[in-house]
């Protein structure tokens, strides 16, 4: 199964460019409105674009929320690039370039989406001199060359529409001695985990009044998840039951239920309700088990979380994203939150948002990307210089600051003074 080390993002909204070398856990930290949504929206958006069919990648080249209006990243293409693992020897690098859509509506001039790079490689790490060599380059909207054989060259050439990826094409392409490797990438998951504003909505189902007659909304999933989890991976279960446990200690039992359908029918009327699942849990203070529902929102959002840390380690998802990770949840619990992700998590790498300072007392300094303040107003994430980690500790510490209180003093002194982000931070590359 392939992993992902490496995502590079350009030409999105208001990002000129942002890299991140994906840790297992990876933070970006920085105030509002530092573009930390960002991100994380064009991240899902370019794996979007890979696997939608070409129809919907014309479609997608067109959205208005995702093409740059900001004056030093207008007119500038979209790119993706995936550095990652194929297998314990292999290492792989993908990415593709598109033209946004253009409208200019003072002359009425058109100019569709089109995709114009997109290149392939592959290194074996187990030679003597390992580097990547090319299976595929496109330079040009409508051609591209690839490699056709082991002993061959990069050369052969290969007609494509401009709006759908050679990745796609090739990949149809059965007789390719690297068909495997083209679909190990097409198959790279990137989840991202709701922010749970309305959490209820995720434990049971719903039950709508329509005009034509009650039914049910199965929004949820995480009920029967768990209930069949149970059943089928009964070691898996009590470990996920052991971290509720540690984390919501006010909890006396926790369990999973199947229950038949509550509603009655006529016989004859041609429409089946569902078996639903519910989850009963038993509060210390409280005289009887009551549905999850009754929980606090914290308390849900953290089986919500823990949950789709389960299911995302038994699915192979190579990337999960989740916004304000702090939110809801008690800040003397966010220490015990991250160590339980960290061994629940396997080999699927979670990136989370948040601009709460103590998230920095718990993670170290590379895998925190902290957002510096633009005078061109685009995003900024860098990590720590290695060689000024043990300044910027000494620095807090003497200021009888965290760490992540003295990075927030940071960034808004980095507003008059510059060069700090020069001095503390590694350089941003060029876009």
């Amino acid at each position: 199964m392939a992993s992902l080390n490496k995502i590079t993002i350009k030409g999105f909204r208001n990002i000129e460019s942002a890299s991140i070398d994906l840790k297992d856990i990876t933070c970006l930290l920085a105030p509002n409105n530092y573009g930390k949504s960002n991100v994380l929206a064009a991240i899902q958006f370019g794996r979007i674009f890979i696997n939608a069919p070409a129809d919907k990648k014309v479609i997608l080249m067109q959205t208005e929320t995702a093409i740059p209006i900001n004056k030093f990243v207008a007119g500038k293409p979209f790119m993706l690039f995936l550095e990652g693992s194929l297998d314990e020897n292999r290492d792989f690098q993908y990415s593709y370039q598109f033209d946004w859509y253009k409208n200019n509506v003072a002359n009425g001039h058109i100019i569709d989406g089109k995709i114009t790079n997109e290149f392939f490689k592959i290194r074996d790490n187990s030679k003597e001199k390992p580097k990547f060599a090319t299976i595929f380059q496109r330079n040009d909207s409508e051609i591209a060359k690839y490699l056709p054989s082991p002993t061959g060259r990069c050369d052969k050439p290969l007609a494509i529409n401009p709006c759908d990826l050679v990745i796609n094409k090739l990949s149809n392409f059965d007789d390719l001695f690297y068909h495997t490797e083209l679909e190990s990438v097409l198959k790279i998951t990137i989840r991202g985990i709701d922010s749970l504003s309305n959490p209820e909505y995720h434990f049971a189902p719903q039950l709508l009044i329509k005009k034509e007659g009650p039914r049910i909304n199965i929004g949820d999933w995480v009920s029967p998840y768990l209930f069949f989890l149970k059943k089928e991976d009964k070691d898996t279960y009590d470990y996920l039951l052991s971290a509720i446990e540690l984390l919501l200690p006010n909890i006396e039992s926790f369990e999973p239920i199947q229950s038949g359908p509550h509603l009655q029918v006529d016989e004859g009327v041609p429409f089946a309700y569902p078996d639903q699942y519910d989850i009963m849990v038993k509060e210390r203070n409280n005289n009887q088990t009551t549905r999850l529902q009754y929980l606090s929102t914290g308390s849900m959002k953290i089986l919500y979380l823990l949950t789709c840390l389960v299911r995302a380690r038994k699915e192979g998802v190579q990337l999960l994203t989740i916004e304000e990770l702090e939110n809801s949840i008690h800040p003397k619990l966010l220490l015990s939150l991250l160590s339980i992700i960290k061994t629940f998590l396997g080999d699927t790498k979670l990136i989370f948002t948040s601009h709460s300072p103590n998230v920095a007392k718990y993670l170290s300094a590379p895998q925190l990307y902290v957002g510096l303040p633009s005078e061109k107003g685009v995003v900024d994430f860098r990590t720590i210089k290695p060689s000024k980690v043990k300044s910027v500790l000494s620095i807090a510490g003497a200021g009888d600051m965290s760490l992540g209180e003295y990075l927030f003093d940071l960034m808004l002194e980095t507003e008059s003074d510059s060069s700090l982000i020069d001095f503390f931070f590694v350089p941003k590359k060029e876009a």
